[in-house]
């Protein structure tokens, strides 16, 4: 008797997880290759980054913040620019 109701209650999960699979649309086709996992991690990790910038600016103060900001465009902007 006990086989058979976990064999019962066994059925019955798996077929409310099939159901479940069915209705989810991310479950439909995992087709996915390797570059879009790290494509999002990537997108991700730069988002984290541009979100935290105007807090890490404004807890430098605005003469320290506008001296970083411009050290930086003015350290990278000849590197591209001026590229040969």
């Amino acid at each position: 008797m006990e086989v058979e109701s976990s064999k019962q209650q066994h059925d019955s999960s798996s077929a409310k997880g099939e159901a479940l699979n069915d209705w989810l649309p991310i479950t439909k086709s995992r087709h996915a290759k390797w570059w879009y996992s790290a494509f999002h991690n990537v997108t991700a990790m730069v988002g984290a980054g541009i979100l935290g910038l105007p807090f890490a600016m404004s807890q430098l103060g605005w003469f320290v913040s506008n001296l970083s900001s411009s050290s930086y465009c003015i350290i990278l902007f000849p590197k591209n620019y001026w590229k040969n």
